[in-house]
């Protein structure tokens, strides 16, 4: 028998006894909350369980979320599954704390103190080219997700680290792996609220624990060599909080890197695989992204000056983190009551909200589903209100390091166009995979043909 809606409840589709739209969602999670917002509206009730979640899409309301009202909103509870991958950090924490850890941090990540990622990431792009000409002299494919992981895992590691042994790398890339398979597993699972002493749980728990290692290690070694390189880590020991002076214990100082790790590696990882699907399946968008690589390039890498005149390659990335934003949805606790468009949303309820969803509100986009870079040149953007775009996120809790993880998108873009056009094997099924990111998969296979760049 099916519950009655509470009076004054928005509209929403029904559920089970118990599982409420659990058993739904977990079936196709995208399909599922699109199909919600265009059938039911900008706000939609559903019951995952026992709780009652609400799904916001309209930009004024996820705006209201995110911005003008984000004081009466934490993460802190729908966040605690993923707290292991992330620990208390920025991702996960509310309140005083967080205002204080986000003071410590901000200033780190301004544009003007990352300067030197760029030559990190030309230089470790650089590196993979060169590789990939021996895969294209045996005719061999690549698997282009597993390629961007190596490659954004190299990147952050050395932006984070410096230098990092090749055996050390190796060691807790593994481990990683481990654990957000694991975590991906988790996160629809029925039961995954769970810590149950499963084999899978213990191998996960492993994992999670090398990687706590190996971040010990890593702020121990920058502690006793404080006169090293340039590093986020020294950056981020050394930050005082402009209010008290204080810097960030170790313990904090661990949950932050361990944060930037996960998260800066993944979302970046499953975006640049998307570029490589989407200019596949696109070749005159990639003609075109050609065509300014060449006239503004030549043969040369890029560098961050040149970043500016590469609009397309940015549009080119922009509509794929629309269409595709690997941080396709997110989730908020009402501290206190709230309301939205009339409809009262409890202390303690969920209020979901999609960049997946949103990107799609045919009320701000035109043929959503269309790929589309040039939505976004300045003409076409006009008028278009802000929270109708928000693949890293918005409001004070917006993504700290999206420059950091925009620019190295574009870089990233830019180098391996001029080199290699990526095609898919014939025959190779990709689809969307929600977990912890929106990646393609359940793999990339692609095969590498050498370009020559369009001068004109």
């Amino acid at each position: 028998m099916l519950r009655a809606r509470p009076r004054n409840e928005p509209p929403g589709p029904r559920g089970y006894p118990l599982l409420g739209v659990f058993p739904r969602a977990r079936r196709d999670p995208l399909g599922f909350f699109l199909e919600s917002a265009q059938r039911y509206g900008d706000v939609v009730s559903m019951r995952f369980g026992t709780r009652r979640v609400y799904l916001l899409s309209h930009p004024d309301d996820v705006r209201h979320v995110l911005q003008d009202n984000a004081r009466a909103y934490g993460k802190s509870a729908p966040a605690a599954r993923i707290r292991p991958l992330f620990g208390d950090s920025l991702t996960t924490i509310d309140g005083e704390r967080w205002q204080r850890q986000r003071r410590l941090i901000r200033p780190v990540f301004q544009p003007k103190q990352l300067g030197f990622v760029v030559p990190i990431v030309t230089g470790a792009t650089a590196t993979m080219l060169e590789r990939w000409r021996g895969v294209v002299a045996r005719r061999e494919a690549v698997d282009a997700l597993a390629e961007m992981t190596s490659l954004t895992r190299t990147i952050l590691m050395h932006a984070l680290f410096g230098d990092v042994a090749a055996v050390e790398s190796r060691s807790v890339g593994e481990a990683l792996d481990l654990a957000l398979e694991h975590a991906d597993r988790r996160l629809w699972s029925a039961l995954g609220w769970l810590d149950v002493p499963t084999p899978a749980q213990r191998r996960f728990r492993q994992a999670v624990h090398a990687v706590d290692g190996f971040l010990s290690t890593m702020i121990d070694r920058g502690r006793r060599e404080s006169a090293s390189a340039e590093t986020l880590l020294s950056m981020l020991r050394d930050a005082r909080d402009s209010e008290t002076g204080a810097r960030m214990t170790d313990a904090e100082l661990h949950d932050e890197l361990k944060a930037l790790l996960v998260a800066g590696h993944t979302t970046t990882t499953s975006a640049l695989g998307w570029v490589w699907h989407a200019l596949f399946e696109h070749p005159e968008v990639r003609e075109k992204l050609l065509r300014e690589l060449g006239t503004r390039l030549g043969s040369r890498h890029p560098g961050a000056d040149d970043l500016p005149a590469l609009a397309y390659t940015r549009m080119v990335i922009e509509e794929v983190l629309r269409l595709y934003p690997p941080t396709w949805l997110t989730a908020r606790t009402p501290l206190e009551h709230d309301e939205v468009r009339g409809h009262r949303f409890p202390m303690g309820s969920i209020v979901l909200l999609s960049p997946f969803v949103t990107h799609r509100h045919q009320r701000f986009w035109e043929e959503p589903d269309r790929f589309d870079p040039e939505r976004f040149t300045p003409e076409r953007s006009e008028g278009r209100p802000r929270f109708a775009y928000f693949p890293f996120g918005g409001g004070p809790r917006s993504c700290i390091g999206s420059w950091f993880a925009s620019v190295t998108m574009q870089l990233i873009t830019a180098m391996v166009s001029q080199r290699f056009a990526l095609t898919l094997v014939p025959g190779a099924r990709v689809d969307r995979q929600p977990g912890l990111t929106l990646r393609p998969g359940p793999r990339l296979p692609m095969l590498l043909e050498p370009v020559i760049t369009p001068s004109a």
